[in-house]
């Protein structure tokens, strides 16, 4: 009577010997660092981000311009209302006229104002638009390069997996605990194949397309308990996969992430010059590399140039903004 009953319980040594393909090799480094370089945008990115947040403070500006006019249109329709009623009161009636004429001027400079203001502030965004267009162009220009560059390397890569002395040899380590009733050769049977399949997923450069040569039990022994202890050696005809597809990208920055950017006010948020969304928590979807945040709220602005550099999910950027309740009060 067989038994089929193991658990592994530990994978205590994992080595691989004989094999020498690198994922990147130096030279292909330097020539990374080299294109991240040529293309680097930290002090773009500071400037345009600090002309977008006085952009951001002149339209609010501008806002409030436009208040102040309404409220003295207002103010001028009801000196007119009340012009008869102040004739018949006051028997001398130009002071009243002067502030009249007074209401008028104001209101027409600042509705010169007005008008030069929102002519500024559109040329202004435009200029501002024109540099993350050039920031922009250089991140693709990288993006190019660094991809021209991986396809260098898969080449070099699948060149060195084809040739006939690349074998990958793993020597592995282990131990699990089996049915006492079970022999040391059941008990390692019904676990190879497992142990095939882990070392496989576990290892970039195998797959399932990957051809298992050879398995060898090298030493095994087992206690009284059904603790088993063994030794394998395994050799696989390694190939190029989606694992090491996926790990290029990551090396090369080819791949994107969402970040999460979070305030304690419903703030404007903007990446890279383009608005993605206002509230007190906002996802955006963004390439690795560098990116220019901005965030908005009244008459303050918060502004950093953050490197993603990990496809984490929970990448989360914070930005508080300070005495709330006294910039409210001065509005």
């Amino acid at each position: 009577m067989r038994y089929s009953k193991f658990t592994i319980a530990l994978l205590c040594f994992f080595v691989s010997n004989s094999f020498a393909i690198e994922l990147i090799t130096t030279t292909e480094t330097q020539a990374v660092n080299e294109i991240k370089q040529e293309f680097d945008i930290d002090n773009l990115l500071i400037s345009v981000n600090n002309r977008l947040s006085e952009h951001q403070q002149n339209e609010y500006d501008y806002k409030l311009l436009l208040t102040n006019i309404k409220n003295e249109k207002e103010n001028y329709n009801k000196a007119i209302l009340e012009l008869p009623n102040a004739i018949l009161k006051d028997n001398n009636a130009s002071n009243y006229f002067k502030q009249i004429e007074t209401l008028v001027k104001n209101i027409d400079s600042l509705e010169k104002q007005s008008v030069s203001d929102e002519i500024k502030n559109k040329e202004n965004y435009q200029e501002i638009l024109k540099q993350y267009d050039i920031i922009n162009s250089k991140r693709l220009q990288k993006i190019e390069q660094l991809s021209s560059l991986k396809k260098k390397i898969v080449n070099r890569i699948i060149t060195e997996l084809s040739s006939a002395e690349n074998v990958k040899s793993i020597d592995l380590e282990s131990s699990m605990t089996c049915s006492k009733f079970q022999s040391i050769n059941d008990c390692l049977k019904d676990t190879e194949k497992y142990t095939v399949k882990n070392t496989i997923n576990s290892d970039p450069f195998l797959s399932d397309k990957s051809v298992l040569l050879s398995y060898k039990v090298i030493d095994a022994s087992m206690n009284m308990n059904g603790e088993l202890h063994y030794k394998v050696n395994m050799t696989f005809k390694p190939s190029y996969n989606n694992k090491i597809e996926s790990m290029l990208n990551d090396k090369l920055g080819l791949k994107s992430t969402v970040v999460t950017l979070t305030s304690n006010v419903d703030a404007d948020w903007y990446v890279d010059g383009a608005k993605v969304g206002t509230g007190k928590k906002v996802s955006s979807e963004v390439t690795l590399g560098k990116h220019g945040i901005v965030a908005s709220y009244k008459t303050m602005k918060k502004s950093t140039v953050e490197t993603i550099e990990t496809l984490e999910s929970n990448l989360v950027f914070n930005y508080l903004f300070d005495d709330i309740d006294n910039q409210s009060a001065l509005k």
